[in-house]
């Protein structure tokens, strides 16, 4: 099937795992894709050697935006560019490296609202693409965002790992935490500037690198967001409670539940969804 038959997707943080074997599935099965990548070789040689993508289908079907998350003007372009249709799924896998502190939690991110601030910023653009008639109604892109569990209200961690989730990890969990509700409380937005149609909230276990495994071995649970509960009608399931799942195969999930299963009537929309073994 022909790119241009399928929607757009637009990408961030696609130089990471998960985002990135994602966008290399959509890439092999001929989607057309934007991505916004501050250094664009780095993703390009991503794609052609760890995910042996031909440069040929590189040129036909990846626009490499270059430029930050957090530039408004770079980020429209990335989800509305020239001369294209604007992307009806958009793809989110932002997070900031971790670094040793002397004081505790002892471990803080490079830039501790970066997932935050760069959602606020992917909102703000959709609504001024809104405002400027480049997107319209019916083109209001659902948004798959990168989380992570431990975010719940509910037990979503195994008790041997709360120490690390609620210590450890502390600073990256407000960041992640300030970037759902960002992220749900725009999905309840309505009228000419709402930014989008709804979302899909990915909350992976411990992250690992290695070959996917299939989807047929990961467990998944979802419940609502606090701040969207209206955005599916569908009653939660329990958790899904495990110690890690691998990249690849968040990246598949991501490939075939969130691009696959569509920009309207995705079952998986208004969910928080929570992955591992």
């Amino acid at each position: 099937m022909a790119a241009s038959s399928k929607p757009t997707l637009a990408f961030f943080g696609a130089t990471g795992g998960t985002t990135a074997s994602a966008l290399a599935l959509a890439l092999k099965d001929g989607y057309f894709t934007t991505a916004l990548a501050r250094t664009p070789t780095k993703l390009r040689t991503l794609m052609e050697n760890q995910y042996n993508i031909p440069p040929a289908t590189l040129d036909a079907q990846l626009q490499i935006i270059q430029g930050s998350a957090k530039d408004i003007e770079v980020v429209k372009e990335t989800l509305a560019p020239q001369g294209k249709h604007p992307a009806l799924i958009v793809i989110s896998g932002l997070g900031a490296y971790p670094e040793m502190s002397i004081k505790p939690p002892f471990i803080v991110n490079t830039d501790p609202t970066l997932c935050g601030d760069a959602m606020t910023v992917l909102m703000n653009a959709l609504r001024q693409l809104r405002r400027e008639g480049r997107i319209s109604e019916a083109q209001k892109p659902l948004v798959y965002v990168g989380s992570t569990t431990g975010l719940s209200a509910k037990r979503d961690v195994p008790y041997a790992l709360a120490p690390l989730y609620h210590v450890v990890l502390a600073s990256a969990h407000k960041d992640k935490t300030v970037m759902e509700t960002v992220l749900a409380e725009a999905s309840t937005e309505m009228g000419p500037e709402a930014p989008i149609s709804n979302f899909v909230i990915g909350r992976p276990t411990l992250l690992m690198d290695g070959p996917a495994k299939g989807l047929s071995q990961v467990k998944t649970g979802w419940e609502k967001h606090p701040a969207a509960p209206n955005a599916t009608s569908e009653k939660e399931t329990a958790a899904a409670i495990g110690y890690t799942i691998r990249r690849s195969d968040v990246g598949a999930w991501i490939f075939e539940k969130v691009i696959k299963g569509g920009h309207s009537g995705n079952p998986w929309a208004g969910k928080c969804v929570s992955m591992t073994y």
